[in-house]
C-alpha cells in the first residue's frame, strides 16, 4: 500500500510529521517542539557521582540539570574493578579444581564500580515527571539497515530481528556472515532490512562503521561530562526509522527542512533522492491540505468512534492505561455474540492504530465486550495481533480473560502525545474532577467557623471560587446569619475567578484579641489532604500597632544583627566543602581505554 511522508516544518518552532496511506487515513504522526529536546539515543562521556546499594544501581552526570539513573544490569562487565574479578575468578577456579561446583558470578555495584568513574552511556527513556532519564552502558548505533552494537552483551554477535519472517532469516544470515565485523562488536538486521540486496546491508553497515569511528575520536579528546553524539532531530529520525521503499514521495514545507531532509536521504538511500520534494504552495500549510489537521484534533479526544457505531474510550492513570470498548449505538448484527464480535473486531484493528499514533506505552488494560464462545474470543485476538504486527515498539500481548480483559505491555519510544500537548488542570490536578458547589460550600462554612472561634474578628472578608460565592449567599444565607449573631462579627463573601472549588482566604478587618488594637491578618487556607501536591501560597501576616512599635526597636535592632552574625560563614565551613576538580585522563578505564586502543 502506497503512502505519502508529510513533513510541516512552516515555523521555526515546531516541526510535525504525519504518514497518510493512499486513502487518506493517517498512519503515523509525530512532532517536536525546539523548547522540548529529546535525548533517547543520546551517548554522553558521563561520571559517576553516587552509588546505591539498596538499589543496586548508581546515578551519574551526564551534563545535564539532573542526574541520570544507571542501574547494576545495565553496566558492562568491562568497567568492573579487575581485581575484584580476577580474585573471584581465582576462588572459582579453586572449587572447580576441589571438584566443586562452579558458582555464578554474583558481584554488587559497591565492589566493582568507584565512585567519578568515567563510563560511556547511552540514554533509553527519557525524563518523565520527577523521574530521571535511563541509561545504559551498552551502546547500539541504528543505521537504515542494520544496527551496530560496539559492545554486545554475549558472545553472539550476529542476529537478525525477530519480527522477520523464517524463510528471510536463514538469507539475511548468510549476508551478516559475510560482513568485516570487528572483533568485539556486533550487528543486528532490522527489520526494514528484509527483502534488501546484500550491497544495501553492506552500504548501510560500512556507515555505521565509519560512524563509529568518528564518535571514538570525540570520546579521546572530550572530558567527562559531555554529549558524545546527538541522536538527530525528527526529520533525520523518520527518514532513517519510517519510510518505506513503497513511499510514493516525501513533501517537506520549509525551504531548509527541505534541504537537510534531501542530504539526509542521499546519505542513507541515493536511489530515492528524487522521492522529497518541497511543497510550493504557500496559500495552503500541507496538513490542511492532505486533511491531516481533523485527523490530529481526533487522536487528541479521548473517545474514538468505530464504523459500526461502537466507541472505545482511552483513560490514561498513572499505573497503567484503560481502553473500554462500548456497543454504542452498534444494532446491525441480530444476536448478541455477533454484534459483540464485529464490534470487539473493529475495536481491536482501532486500538492498535491508537496506540501507535498516541505512542500509548506501559501496561495497558483493554476491557472487550464479553464474548460467550471461546471461538469468538480467539478471533478478536488474532484480529489485534494481525493488526499491531507493524508496530515497531516491543509488546507483550496475553490472552483475553474470561472477565473479557486483555493486558499489554508495549515500550515507550518517544513521550506520549497527551505528555507533549497537555498539562494537569490547576482545579483538579489532573484528575478530571472537581468539588460541587454544595460541597465546597459546606466545607468553607466550616472553615469560617473554626477561624472565628480561633481568631475572635468583629469583621472579616471570605474569598472563594465563583459559583461557590453565589451559592453560599442564595442557599447557605441563614448558617451565615446564625454564624454572625453567634460571634458578633460582621461576615463579607465575594468570588475570586483563580480560585479552586475548595480555596477560600480570609481577611480579617478588625481583630478583638489582646494587645492588637489595629490589626490585618491575611490567611490563605488550602484543603491539603485532598490537595497534597498543590503549591501553597505564602502565608503573610501584618502587624500594625502604635503602642509597641517604639517598645519593640531595640529588640528588632539587636535580633537583625543575631540575624546577621549568623549568616557570616567561619572558616571552618569553608574548608569543609570539598572542591569538584576536572577528572585526569587516567580514570578513563575498562571499556573506554578498549575503545580508544589504549
Amino acid at each position: 500500500m502506497a503512502s505519502k511522508l508529510l513533513i510541516d516544518a512552516h515555523y521555526d518552532d515546531e516541526t510535525r510529521i504525519a504518514i497518510i496511506d493512499d486513502k487518506g487515513k493517517l498512519e503515523s504522526f509525530e512532532s517536536e517542539h525546539m523548547g522540548r529536546k529529546l535525548i533517547k539515543g543520546n551517548i554522553y562521556l558521563a561520571k559517576i557521582i553516587r552509588i546505591e546499594p539498596s538499589i543496586q544501581a548508581a546515578f551519574i552526570d551526564y551534563g545535564d540539570n539532573k542526574h541520570g539513573f544507571l542501574p547494576f544490569s545495565e553496566i558492562h562487565h568491562d568497567y568492573f574493578n579487575k581485581n575484584i574479578v580476577k580474585s573471584t575468578e581465582t576462588e572459582n577456579l579453586a572449587l572447580e579444581a576441589d571438584g566443586k561446583k562452579k558458582h555464578a558470578q554474583n558481584y554488587k555495584i559497591q565492589e566493582v564500580i568507584a565512585l567519578n568513574q568515567i563510563v560511556l552511556v547511552q540514554a533509553q527513556k527519557e525524563t518523565r515527571g520527577n523521574k530521571c532519564a535511563y541509561f545504559s552502558t551498552y551502546i547500539s548505533i541504528p543505521g537504515r539497515y542494520c544496527v551496530l552494537v560496539p559492545n554486545p552483551a554475549g558472545t553472539i554477535n550476529k542476529g537478525v530481528s525477530k519480527k522477520i519472517s523464517s524463510d528471510e532469516k536463514d538469507r539475511l544470515r548468510e549476508i551478516i556472515s559475510s560482513l568485516d565485523i570487528p572483533e568485539g562488536m556486533g550487528c543486528i538486521i532490522r527489520t526494514a532490512g528484509e527483502n534488501r540486496t546484500k550491497q544495501e546491508i553492506k552500504r548501510d553497515f560500512e556507515y555505521l562503521i565509519r560512524f563509529w569511528n568518528e564518535i571514538r575520536e570525540s570520546i579521546a579528546s572530550s572530558i567527562a561530562p559531555t554529549l558524545i553524539h546527538e541522536e538527530g532531530n525528527i526529520i533525520k529520525r523518520t527518514i532513517r526509522d519510517l519510510y518505506k521503499r513503497n513511499s510514493d514521495k516525501i513533501l517537506v514545507q520549509g525551504q531548509s527542512a527541505y534541504k537537510e531532509a534531501r542530504s539526509f536521504m542521499k546519505t542513507f538511500t541515493p536511489s530515492h533522492v528524487k522521492k522529497v520534494e518541497l511543497y510550493k504552495n504557500n496559500e495552503t500549510n500541507i496538513f490542511q491540505k492532505y486533511g491531516v489537521e481533523e485527523k490530529i484534533s481526533e487522536i487528541l479526544n479521548p473517545i474514538v468512534t468505530l464504523p459500526s457505531g461502537g466507541t472505545i474510550v482511552i483513560n490514561p492513570t498513572e499505573a497503567l492505561t484503560a481502553i473500554d470498548v462500548n456497543s454504542g449505538k452498534s444494532k446491525t448484527e441480530r444476536a448478541i455474540e455477533d454484534t459483540a464480535l464485529k464490534t470487539n473486531s473493529e475495536a481491536a484493528y482501532e486500538i492498535a492504530r491508537q496506540l501507535k499514533l498516541r505512542d500509548i506505552a506501559g501496561i495497558i488494560v483493554i476491557d472487550f465486550i464479553d464474548m460467550i464462545e471461546r471461538s469468538s474470543v480467539s478471533k478478536v485476538e488474532k484480529a489485534f495481533k494481525d493488526a499491531i504486527k507493524d508496530d515497531s515498539s516491543s509488546l507483550q500481548i496475553g490472552r483475553i480473560s474470561q472477565f473479557g480483559l486483555l493486558e499489554i505491555s508495549r515500550q515507550r519510544l518517544r513521550p506520549s502525545l497527551s505528555d507533549s500537548t497537555f498539562v494537569a488542570c490547576q482545579h483538579c490536578l489532573g484528575s478530571g474532577k472537581v468539588f460541587s458547589d454544595e460541597s465546597s460550600a459546606l466545607s468553607i462554612i466550616r472553615k469560617i467557623e473554626n477561624f472565628l472561634i480561633d481568631n475572635k474578628p468583629k469583621s472579616i472578608l471570605v474569598e472563594v471560587a465563583s459559583g461557590v460565592d453565589l451559592f453560599i449567599l442564595n442557599s447557605k444565607r441563614k448558617l451565615i446569619s446564625n454564624m454572625e449573631e453567634t460571634y458578633k462579627t460582621g461576615i463579607e463573601i465575594v468570588g475570586n475567578p483563580a480560585f479552586s472549588s475548595h480555596e477560600c482566604n480570609f481577611t480579617v478587618k478588625e481583630c478583638l484579641l489582646k494587645n492588637f488594637d489595629e490589626e490585618k491578618i491575611s490567611e490563605n487556607i488550602t484543603e491539603e489532604k485532598k490537595y497534597p501536591n498543590k503549591p501553597k501560597k505564602n502565608i503573610k501576616k501584618q502587624v500594625y500597632s502604635k503602642n509597641s512599635k517604639s517598645k519593640n526597636t531595640k529588640s528588632s535592632e539587636l535580633q537583625n544583627k543575631t540575624n546577621i552574625n549568623k549568616q557570616i560563614p567561619t572558616e571552618t565551613s569553608k574548608s569543609e566543602t570539598p572542591e569538584v576538580a576536572s577528572q585526569p585522563e587516567k580514570q578513563k578505564s575498562g571499556w573506554l581505554k578498549k575503545i580508544l586502543g589504549k
